[in-house]
């Protein structure tokens, strides 16, 4: 199965990705305040971006249950998925709202990029390829930690632990599952080149999770920020 060969070419970032500083710390139940504050910040645009590419994924579609699915996860996104970052805020001692207005760095720009680039192939398997590194590392983040027991009651991030090992209402099927379901229907009627384009897109957004924990973690902004902030009040 083609999603066979993603995960396992995924591999060594996935693992990457559970020993990074950040992570664990999630584990063990302590991040700097300032990565906190960092990842809800650059987090909170890039899912911002992520809903006006999944929007655009819909206009691709002509089936309705495939429309409800992007339509579903935007939903998601709008409304679920800021509760993780309330989480972060909460341990961080900071307020939501402060932090929903931030430039993107480096780093997420050219994540939000290469989503949109990714949308603009009109390639439906190359759209669910990069958008699947998302979904797929955090569910297997905190299906890794759940097994570890990281999720104690003590630990100040059990609820972020909890919410993406039960991404999918406590489906016994994860979102991750069912996108990669998806990308091998498509990927059965796709030529040998347009499934390698796709591996690209995937394996390139899971590098790019990997990096956004990074810059996160030591805080990797532009390294002339003070001249781009200038040039807009000009």
């Amino acid at each position: 199965m083609f999603s066979e060969e993603l995960r396992t070419q995924a591999a060594p970032i996935m693992t990457a990705i559970h020993d990074h500083a950040f992570v664990r710390g999630i584990a063990d139940g302590y991040v700097p305040r300032e990565a906190l504050i960092f990842y809800v910040e650059q987090d909170f645009q890039y899912l911002s971006e992520f809903i006006k590419i999944y929007a655009n994924a819909i206009t691709k579609l002509t089936d309705r249950n495939e429309m409800k699915f992007f339509a579903d996860s935007i939903d998601f996104i709008l409304n679920s998925e800021i509760h993780p970052h309330h989480v972060f805020c909460e341990v961080a001692g900071v307020e939501y709202e402060r932090l929903q207005h931030a430039t993107p760095t480096p780093k997420a720009y050219l994540y939000e990029s290469h989503m949109y680039r990714a949308a603009d192939t009109g390639s439906l398997l190359n759209i669910l390829a990069a958008f699947q590194a998302c979904p797929w590392t955090y569910n297997e983040i905190a299906k890794k930690q759940v097994r570890e027991k990281a999720n104690t009651n003590d630990n100040p991030f059990k609820s972020w632990i909890d919410f993406y090992d039960n991404a999918d209402d406590d489906s016994e099927v994860s979102l991750s599952d069912k996108i990669f379901e998806w990308i091998d229907r498509l990927a059965e009627n796709a030529t040998t080149q347009q499934r390698q384009q796709a591996k690209q897109f995937f394996l390139k957004s899971c590098e790019l999770e990997w990096q956004f924990w990074e810059q996160a973690y030591h805080q990797e902004d532009w390294r002339f920020k003070d001249v781009l902030n200038q040039a807009n009040t000009l």
